[in-house]
């Protein structure tokens, strides 16, 4: 109802004004905890979170639910919604680029006809797609076949160093989840990590980029959360359609002076996009078998949407293990290697993941896991939780709905 993200319509007018506002307007299609809010219930994160409580940290569970069977139409694909608004994409910035940190005004709507490939939708090929009967039980599958990896090697370059650690306290416990710096002060997560879906917000936030098996990187630290904003549908709700949200760090970390991006690299953003682009997703998983330590990578292809609340936008699927404390890490589209990429073997710009435009570029984030019947584990073939695939919301810019994903940044680029 509001934003083209083109034209940055502004939710807020000032990070002052954000700050001043009461501790949750529940009218309000995007809501908000302040860090001043935070600070009154337990004080400064930075000196909350000591090492000992980052290490005993328990992984935020990714939230499921179960779907009739007629939601996927009987077995078959639901199909995928074409976006009625134009792609966007916000520019990814390097530490070590020469030019300028891109702001939302330097997003670009963008044709996705490439008329060198014979009209073929950018970033769409569809001999490499793998579509097929979406899942009809929940032990054996078929899930969208995916490939997984552990990244070792270095943290501390770009764009890895965009990946990172979020610590909070909610209902008294103290949980992890990932995240992804997408702006200068400002990290992209899901709203189960910074709302339980109930009416409740998490407090004591503080991200920490490039965590590794030493812990925060050293020189780099971490940085306390001014401002965490998410949907009213998540947080008043629970509408897994509408999982995601966002947080404004503060303008120095622990151990570095200065803003986040300034040290780590931003990551772009991408809205508008069908879902069925080929997707490397990325989280700290702590759940067996996983230590929670380690970013994992996966790569798979979207290949099915779904309708998980009561109307509005739906939420995309791949094929994905990652397990709890993955949650809020990122979807990307076009995930770039710090070197020039080699030619390709087709030849064609537009067969690469959002065309060859700079990225990375995100897309979605690790939202919530689909059960059959109850979420039990193990699953049977009859019930329980399709524990392979794994669900985020569609990234949406659109002037229909006043809750989709480019109303959250934007708040949050506001407020930063």
């Amino acid at each position: 109802m509001k934003n083209n993200l083109i034209l940055l319509a502004i939710l807020f007018s000032s990070a002052g004004a954000a700050l001043a506002q009461p501790p949750v307007d529940s009218d309000s299609p995007i809501v908000s905890k302040s860090f001043e809010q935070q600070a009154v219930q337990l004080g400064d994160p930075a000196g909350y979170w000591t090492e000992e409580r980052m290490r005993s940290a328990i992984p935020r569970t990714l939230p499921a639910a179960p779907v009739a069977d007629d939601a996927l139409d009987g077995g078959a694909v639901q199909t995928i919604e074409t976006p009625l608004e134009p792609p966007v994409l916000m520019p990814a910035w390097s530490p070590d680029s020469d030019a300028p940190m891109p702001t939302p005004d330097d997003g670009y709507e963008i044709n996705l006809q490439d008329e060198d490939a014979g009209g073929l939708p950018m970033g769409f090929n569809a001999e490499l797609q793998s579509f097929g009967s979406a899942p009809s039980n929940p032990r054996t599958g078929p899930y969208g076949p995916f490939q997984r990896w552990s990244m070792h090697g270095r943290y501390d370059v770009w764009p890895r160093f965009i990946h990172g650690k979020l610590f909070f306290t909610m209902g008294g416990s103290n949980f992890v989840c990932s995240g992804t710096v997408v702006g200068r002060n400002v990290v992209a997560t899901a709203g189960h990590c910074v709302s339980s879906g109930g009416g409740q917000f998490g407090s004591n936030f503080m991200f920490c980029p490039g965590y590794s098996q030493s812990g925060p990187m050293p020189g780099t630290g971490c940085w306390a959360v001014r401002n965490a904003f998410t949907t009213g549908r998540w947080h008043n709700g629970g509408d897994f359609d509408y999982d995601y949200a966002c947080m404004v760090t503060a303008s120095t970390g622990t151990q570095f002076a200065g803003p986040i991006a300034n040290r780590t690299g931003s990551a772009g953003i991408a809205f508008n996009w069908a879902s069925e682009q080929p997707i490397v997703q990325f989280g700290y998983p702590a759940g067996r078998p996983f230590t929670g330590d380690i970013i994992e990578q996966v790569a798979s292809t979207e290949w099915y949407e779904v309708d998980m609340g009561t109307g509005g936008q739906r939420s995309k699927y791949i094929g994905s293990d990652l397990t709890g404390g993955s949650s809020g890490g990122g979807w990307f589209l076009s995930w770039r290697h710090p070197n020039a990429e080699l030619p390709d073997t087709d030849g064609f710009n537009s067969t690469d993941p959002a065309g060859a435009r700079n990225g990375p570029f995100l897309n979605g984030v690790n939202s919530h896991r689909r059960c059959r019947t109850n979420c039990n584990e193990p699953p049977t073939n009859t019930a329980g939780m399709f524990w392979q695939e794994m669900g985020s919301p569609v990234f949406r810019s659109s002037t229909t709905d006043d809750q989709d994903a480019s109303d959250v940044f934007t708040a949050c680029f506001d407020a930063q």
